[in-house]
C-alpha cells in the first residue's frame, strides 16, 4: 500500500483495453473524475480492474458498448464497469461472483475471474455490487477505500512523494548546481506515447532515474530522437501518423540513432505483432497494461548492457564493429569511423570538429553516438585512438619517443608524454623499459 496518482494509474490499465475495443468494434467510453494522489495497493488494484474489463470485452457483442467510470468522494474510489450484454434474462446476478459459475452468456471460467474481484475487494475493505439496467446492459460497481486511515500500519510500503520532493531530500538544497548536474548526468529516455495520461504515469514512475523527453507520436519522436539522441527509446505501437514499428525501423536503419535500445509497448499480445516488433530490431517488447517495476527492470538491462560495452572500450581502446554493433548500421558506422581514423588520426589539424564534418554529423550527434559505444566524448575518443596508436608503434618500431608523439597527431611531445602517462600509468619512456625487461 502506497501513496500515488491513482487517476494516471487507472487511465493506463484502462487505455490498455482499447485494442480489443477497436478488434471487436465496441464502443468503449473511458470517463475518469480524480485528481491529486490517493492510497491504494497497486497489485490489487490491477487485478480489479483487469479482471472486471477483460471480462467486459470478452462477453459483450460485437458492435456492443462499454463504460469505464471512475469517481471518488474524498474517502472512497468508484469504480463503474459497464457493457452490453446478449439474453440479460439468463444471467443470474446472484451467481455471478460464484467461483466456476457458468452459462451461455458468461462461460469459460466467468465466475472464476469475478469470484477474484469480490475475494479481492472483501480483503481491500470494499464493497462491489453487479446490477442489470435496461437495453441489455450489466453494471459492476466497485467502492475502495483510499485514505490512508483505512488500512493497517503494517500494509503501509510508505509515503510517495514528488520526484522533487525526492531530490530534495537527497540533495542538499543550497547546492543548486550540483542537484543540476546531477539531473543533467541521468541517462536520456525518449517517452513516445499518443495517449497524454499513460505519457504522464510513465514520466511520473521513472523521472528520477532518467532525464524524460516526451512525444506524443512516432513522426515527433522521430524528429526528437534524431535532435537529442536519447539513451534509450520507450515507444508505444498503435499511434498516429508514424506508429511505433515504423519508427522502429527508421531508428536502427539510421546510423545516426541505430544503436539506441528501442522497448516496444503494445496493447496486441498476438505473435504476429511480436514477431513484427522483433523483426523492426526491437530490443524488447511489454504488453500494456504492464507493471513499473517490470518495465523499470527491463529498460535499466539494456542501459547496463550498453555501459558494459562501454567498461570493454576503456579496458582495449580498441573499436571492435563486429563486437559492438547491435545493427548492421551500427556495424557500417563504425566501419566508416575506423576508415576516418586511419586516414586523419596522425594529423594534428584532424580536431573534434574536423572528425563531425568528416563524419557527416553534427557535434551533438557523434557525441551522444560515440558517448554510448566508448563513454567518451569525441576529444577525448579521439586521443585514446590517438594513445592506443601510440602504444603500437613503440612496441612495433624504432622511432623514437618524440617521433611517435608527432606521427600520432600530438602537438607537442610534452602532452603526448602527459596523456600516455595519465592513460597507461607509466611515461613513454618507462613503457619501453618494460617492453625490454
Amino acid at each position: 500500500m502506497a501513496k500515488g496518482d491513482l487517476g494516471l494509474f487507472l487511465h493506463m490499465l484502462s487505455s490498455s483495453f482499447e485494442y480489443q475495443a477497436r478488434r471487436k468494434q465496441i464502443e468503449y467510453e473511458i470517463d475518469i473524475n480524480m485528481e491529486g494522489e490517493a492510497w491504494y495497493d497497486e497489485d490489487i488494484m490491477e487485478k480489479i480492474v483487469i479482471n472486471l474489463l477483460s471480462n467486459a470485452f470478452k462477453y459483450a457483442p460485437q458492435n456492443g458498448k462499454c463504460w469505464f467510470t471512475v469517481d471518488n468522494d474524498g474517502d472512497t474510489v468508484q469504480i463503474s464497469v459497464k457493457n452490453t450484454v446478449s439474453n440479460s434474462s439468463r444471467l443470474q446476478l446472484d451467481q455471478l461472483f460464484v467461483r466456476f459459475y457458468q452459462n451461455d452468456s458468461y462461460s469459460e471460467g466467468v465466475g472464476v475471474g469475478l469470484s477474484l474481484v469480490k475475494e479481492l475487494v472483501s480483503f481491500y475493505g470494499g464493497s462491489v455490487n453487479a446490477v442489470l439496467e435496461e437495453e441489455e446492459i450489466i453494471h459492476f460497481e466497485i467502492r475502495l477505500p483510499i485514505q490512508r486511515g483505512a488500512f493497517n500500519t503494517d500494509d503501509i510500503l510508505g509515503q510517495s512523494v514528488s520526484c522533487k520532493d525526492k531530490r530534495l531530500r537527497e540533495l542538499n538544497v543550497s547546492n543548486e548546481i550540483n542537484k543540476q548536474a546531477t539531473d543533467e548526468e541521468l541517462p536520456i529516455l525518449l517517452l513516445v506515447e499518443d495517449h497524454a495520461e499513460i505519457r504522464a504515469f510513465v514520466a511520473k514512475a521513472l523521472c528520477k532515474e532518467y532525464q524524460i523527453l516526451e512525444a506524443e507520436n512516432g513522426k515527433i519522436g522521430l524528429e526528437m530522437a534524431l535532435a537529442h539522441i536519447p539513451d534509450i527509446v520507450l515507444s508505444d505501437i498503435r499511434m498516429p501518423l508514424y506508429n511505433g514499428i515504423e519508427l522502429c525501423n527508421t531508428l536502427k536503419k539510421d546510423e545516426r540513432t541505430s544503436h539506441i535500445p528501442i522497448v516496444l509497448l503494445t496493447a496486441n499480445t498476438s505473435e504476429e505483432n511480436e514477431l513484427k516488433g522483433l523483426a523492426s530490431g526491437a530490443d524488447d517488447f511489454v504488453s500494456k497494461p504492464f507493471k513499473i517495476r517490470i518495465l523499470r527492470s527491463r529498460i535499466a538491462n539494456l542501459i547496463r548492457q550498453r555501459k558494459i560495452l562501454r567498461e570493454r572500450y576503456s579496458r582495449e581502446l580498441v573499436l571492435k564493429p563486429k563486437e559492438i554493433a547491435v545493427t548492421p548500421a551500427d556495424e557500417a558506422f563504425l566501419v566508416k569511423i575506423q576508415k576516418i581514423l586511419d586516414e586523419h588520426l596522425n594529423d594534428p589539424s584532424f580536431t573534434a570538429a574536423v572528425f563531425c564534418e568528416k563524419a557527416h554529423m553534427s557535434r551533438m550527434q557523434l557525441h551522444r553516438k560515440l558517448v554510448a559505444y566508448t563513454g567518451l566524448s569525441t576529444s577525448a575518443f579521439l586521443r585514446s585512438q590517438r594513445l592506443k596508436l601510440a602504444e603500437q608503434l613503440l612496441q612495433t618500431s624504432d622511432m623514437t619517443i618524440n617521433e611517435v608523439a608527432y606521427a600520432t597527431g600530438f602537438n607537442t611531445p610534452t602532452y603526448f608524454m602527459k596523456c600516455f602517462k595519465e592513460t597507461f600509468k607509466k611515461t613513454p619512456s618507462g613503457y619501453l623499459q618494460s617492453l625490454s625487461a
